[in-house]
């Protein structure tokens, strides 16, 4: 029976559970998640401190990014072939093992899946069916190519094991190439690994039971399954459940986990964003784990609060906690459970940024961790050698963060901020639907400032008396940036202010719910998330909103599963999207309410009827008019957030960090 903790407001969540020969302390696993943290052919230092940190962290369990299973496979994965790699798998697996975390090797080939442009001419799948992403044609294996597959799981599991490795997981999801086995859809093959559920499933079944007899009852087996690829001839939930009906009627896995989307328009649905409900696969993986058979199953899928994931576990169908993004945003998330401190969790904001910037090829990174892009995690907060008036102008992200990073360290810091609530953009953003999420990022920042005695004089724009009688040291200038003005509109209307930036009117809009007549039309020159959050609200507000870009898409600056959802979402609103359009300025827009547009190639000008709204997303200014006074009066002054350059929440909570940090 599970030992519960006694007297914690999470008895389930941090209980103690068996699997296999091994107990884990609580119910929280790190799910496996890419890092690009690693070196060819080795265990980098980034990689393993990465690893070593979730474990003391808390976590009763990690699975580890992919690991190098052949020769071919991604070079920056962790090799596992020859018993050359023995000392960085012994050096990995001491590091977790020895803070009280059972560590899993995660097996995976990726098939015919490709994020970046261009075609691989090196994948494999179950037939020569072409990827519905890249549309890679793929080598069919062949029978021998199977066999050997079956022998080769086995030998590096035995590696895993002799290293100190508690087990491995299978990740047959999200369109890799078990995954491709199990799905009807890419598997047309017509000998014992085709023709219906059984026979999909029986080279995942073999692989299974190769590792089991070499590796024995004790060493850990996990199966991560497609619950719903979201592909009605691929994997929906009824052939799911065939699937593990087949499964569990070949071999006996220790525990099951169940991921949603494909390698295709789905993809999205691997990583829920702040956009959906909060545990949107819960019902799901329920209806699921009622076919497990007494595996214990493990929840997936945007649980981000310990409440949460408690709810989860007392409900009576779960065994574990899957989190892969809250990890990433706070390593000591299960410290902070365990000890009744829930409200100083940094809670992930499900933006995807961590996704965005590996397919990118770049390491990982958090915008609500920004220690982590620094490679400082687990380091403390040094103190100052001498302490020094600090006054941070904005309220920003960028300006929170450096905020609390510099009073932490011993630094005496107000800051200024025009706004009566800190958050800046960030809390305007915060109040559409789909970045609700972000709150959490200056909200940990305001506390942890007050924690730290951080003063916060707020309602008022700064001029240069106000920070000059503070009588600083240093200044952070957080102070923001405004869209430029299109060039295509004509500049005397600039000073009409009736055609607002999106950032003006996300502040007009605060609050209004009421539908109303025409059309919105948005110019957009600016393609990140925000920009189509407020698109996506515009259209609860107007009958017909109508994006013009000269761009050939929409969205380019955010990740593929951010475009996908942000498509998706802005399809089901109805809303329109002309893209290679130019805006043609109608000199008697005021009496007609009529804008024209053209091809950016040419061509005749088209009308856009009845507008009663527009507004442009541009890039960026930063404000920048208190620099060469503060410079002038011999103040040491640091740019932070888009008053440096105007960029993205992972860069404002970097630059805020390391400033705070550098003072």
């Amino acid at each position: 029976m599970p030992q519960h903790v006694p007297e914690s407001a999470y008895p389930h969540l941090l209980s103690s559970i068996q699997l296999g020969g091994s107990v884990l302390r609580n119910r929280i696993v790190h799910a496996a998640i890419s890092t690009r943290l690693g070196v060819q052919g080795g265990l980098s230092p980034e990689y393993l401190a990465y690893c070593e940190t979730r474990a003391r962290g808390g976590a009763a369990m990690l699975v580890t990014e992919p690991l190098g299973l052949t020769l071919d496979q991604n070079a920056m994965r962790l090799p596992t072939w020859n018993d050359t790699h023995m000392s960085d798998l012994s050096r990995l697996a001491d590091a977790v093992e020895s803070a009280g975390c059972r560590l899993m090797g995660q097996l995976q080939d990726p098939g015919r899946g490709r994020h970046i442009p261009g075609r691989s001419t090196s994948a494999l799948a179950p037939s020569a069916v072409p990827d519905d992403l890249s549309g890679t044609m793929p080598r069919a294996m062949s029978l021998a190519d199977v066999s050997a597959w079956v022998d080769m799981v086995a030998d590096r599991a035995a590696r895993l094991q002799r290293a100190g490795f508690s087990g491995v997981e299978f990740s047959a999801c999200h369109g890799h190439l078990f995954h491709l086995f199990l799905s009807p859809r890419a598997n047309q093959r017509t000998d014992r690994y085709g023709n219906d559920t059984t026979g999909r499933t029986r080279w995942l079944s073999e692989m299974v039971l190769a590792v089991r007899a070499v590796c024995g009852d004790r060493f850990v087996i996990g199966l991560k399954l497609p619950g719903d690829d979201g592909m009605s001839d691929s994997v929906p939930p009824e052939e799911s459940i065939r699937i593990t009906e087949a499964l569990l009627d070949q071999c006996r896995p220790d525990y099951l986990a169940y991921a949603q989307g494909a390698h295709a328009r789905t993809l999205e649905m691997h990583m829920p964003d702040a956009a959906g409900p909060r545990m949107p696969y819960l019902g799901l993986i329920e209806r699921l784990a009622g076919h497990a058979r007494g595996v214990p199953v493990m929840a997936l899928g945007r649980i981000t609060d310990p409440a949460e994931a408690e709810a989860v576990l007392a409900a009576g169908n779960m065994s574990l906690v899957g989190l892969g993004r809250p990890l990433i945003t706070d390593p000591n998330w299960p410290q902070k459970a365990q000890a009744g401190k829930a409200n100083s969790i940094r809670y992930c904001v499900s933006c995807n940024t961590c996704w965005k910037t590996i397919t990118q090829d770049r390491p990982i990174a958090c915008d609500n961790n920004p220690a982590l892009a620094a490679g400082q995690e687990g380091t403390p907060l040094l103190r100052a050698v001498q302490s020094k008036r600090v006054v941070v102008v904005g309220a920003g992200v960028a300006g929170l963060e450096a905020a609390w990073v510099a009073a932490a360290r011993g630094h005496h810091v107000t800051v200024l901020g025009a706004s009566l609530e800190a958050g800046g953009k960030a809390r305007r953003a915060a109040h559409l639907p789909a970045l609700q999420s972000l709150s959490s990022v200056y909200d940990y920042q305001v506390e942890r400032g007050r924690e730290h005695g951080v003063h916060f004089d707020l309602g008022r724009v700064a001029a240069l008396a106000d920070v000059l009688t503070l009588a600083p040291d240093v200044v952070v200038l957080a102070t923001g940036a405004t869209p430029c003005w299109p060039i295509e509109l004509p500049a005397a209307l600039q000073a009409d202010g009736w055609i607002p930036d999106l950032p003006t009117l996300c502040r007009q809009l605060m609050g209004h719910s009421q539908r109303q007549p025409g059309t919105a039309v948005v110019w957009d020159l600016d393609p990140a998330d925000a920009t189509y959050a407020v698109v996506e609200h515009l259209a609860s507000l107007f009958e017909r909103v109508v994006v013009l870009t000269p761009r050939d898409a929409i969205a380019q600056d955010c990740s593929l599963v951010a475009r996908q959802s942000i498509l998706r979402r802005l399809h089901l609103a109805r809303v329109e999207v002309l893209t290679q359009r130019e805006i043609r300025w109608n000199e008697h827009f005021e009496e007609t309410a009529t804008l024209m547009h053209h091809s950016i190639y040419g061509g005749d000008a088209m009308e856009l009827t009845d507008v009663a709204l527009l507004t442009y997303a541009t890039p960026r200014v930063p404000n920048t008019a208190l620099l060469e006074p503060l410079l002038g009066n011999g103040i040491a002054v640091h740019q932070v957030g888009d008053c440096l350059v105007a960029g993205d929440t992972l860069s404002a909570t970097a630059r805020g960090y390391s400033i705070g940090k550098l003072l």
